[in-house]
């Protein structure tokens, strides 16, 4: 039992007391004695013992009086009633009033009275143990509640971040117009889209797929736009063409982001357009389904080969070209359309992104017919980024 067991014995007979108290301090417990009820509640409440042994009837208070004031004031302590005038009244009676067990005088065998005490403090022990481990699971709730509703503070400003580090919608640069959506499945996104003018005659742009979800594809996103900008900055300031050649870019890329350690891989598309011509060039890492390019009625599927970034080995990747003629319209989705209401295939979908893209001249009408809006439920995050060639430069 641990700790030595203190019993307090309630009953007005010495005699009954004195054979209690041998029996009990055989068992190795301390025993306190009371002659009668209300010396027997004033010993309680001076060192509240671990059992009660009570007799019910006793002369001024007597036990079923004592017993209502023992368990109004301390419900965990075990009381055993005993009585040498028990009937199935005082039984049912004591019980109701919240005895744990009853004992009949003459105890002819005290083993039966010592059973009935260890089963009480067993109990007693047991409940104690529960309570305290609900307080302690209570506590734990609280602590983690606290800790849940941080997180989502936290998670809240870092959505706000991510989205502040995505390009301003509407971004032209030359004769293109970008536009782009991002519709995470949590507060936060693995995926991103991004676009920027680079020097004077080109434009750069991306859609990254970092896998997973959450917070820790969100974090991958945020390196990644570090990195990008890194490069941007290595051709303003230094005249390193990196950037401007897809598949160099990507390389570097996928040697950078293995010097992070990081333990996701990411899918990239990257392209480049000339400003001047419409000569595009781009690099595929994994991206898929590939970007769809219209003119007019016809559509073409940007189909490139390549492993994703972040991979051990990693592989090669292809290059591939078009022309972007004035009125194209360029659209780069991220896989988790697949996941969307509509075709029930990989083919069917691609189908289905080409038909929108044939006739798509703005990034709502594309949204329209996908069934995309912030109501939606995702089950993974959709990135979009749409680019046409407008005509008129001061659009």
């Amino acid at each position: 039992m641990g700790d030595v067991a203190t019993v307090l014995i309630i009953d007005d007979d010495k005699y009954v007391r004195r054979a209690f108290r041998r029996e009990l301090e055989r068992g190795g417990v301390q025993v306190l004695e009371a002659e009668d009820g209300a010396s027997g509640l004033r010993s309680f409440r001076e060192r509240v013992p671990s059992a009660v042994v009570l007799d019910l009837r006793m002369p001024g208070l007597d036990g079923l009086g004592v017993l209502s004031s023992l368990v109004e004031e301390s419900p965990e302590t075990p009381v055993v009633v005993v009585s040498g005038e028990g009937t199935m009244t005082d039984v049912v009676e004591a019980l109701r009033r919240g005895a744990w067990d009853f004992v009949s005088k003459p105890v002819v065998d005290t083993e039966i009275l010592l059973r009935g005490i260890w089963r009480g403090l067993e109990k007693a022990a047991l409940l104690r143990q529960n309570r305290e481990y609900a307080e302690s699971l209570k506590q734990m709730n609280g602590r983690l509640t606290s800790a849940l509703d941080e997180l989502r503070a936290d998670e809240r400003a870092a959505r706000q971040l991510q989205f502040q580090l995505l390009p301003v919608d509407g971004l032209r640069v030359g004769p293109y117009r970008f536009f782009r959506r991002l519709f995470p499945s949590q507060l936060l996104s693995g995926d991103f889209v991004d676009y920027f003018p680079l020097g004077d005659g080109f434009a750069g742009f991306y859609l990254a797929d970092v896998a997973g979800h959450g917070a820790a594809s969100a974090f991958v996103t945020a390196i990644l736009t570090t990195l990008v900008e890194k490069y941007r900055e290595l051709l303003s300031s230094r005249g390193d063409e990196t950037i401007l050649h897809p598949t160099q870019f990507l390389q570097r890329l996928d040697a950078d982001l293995k010097t992070h350690r990081l333990e996701k891989h990411i899918t990239m598309f990257y392209g480049v357009a000339n400003v001047a011509t419409g000569y595009l060039i781009y690099a595929n890492a994994g991206t898929f389904p590939f970007p769809f390019l219209a003119h007019g009625s016809e559509v073409v599927e940007l189909a490139s080969s390549g492993c994703p970034l972040n991979l051990p080995g990693g592989g090669p990747l292809v290059q591939g070209e078009a022309a972007f003629l004035p009125g194209g319209r360029l659209l780069l989705v991220s896989d988790g359309v697949f996941e969307l209401h509509g075709a029930d295939t990989h083919r069917a979908k691609r189908a289905e992104l080409a038909d929108i893209t044939r006739q798509a001249r703005d990034l709502d009408s594309v949204l329209t017919r996908l069934g995309l809006d912030e109501s939606t439920a995702f089950s993974d995050d959709v990135a979009l980024l749409f680019m046409r060639w407008e005509e008129e430069r001061n659009a």
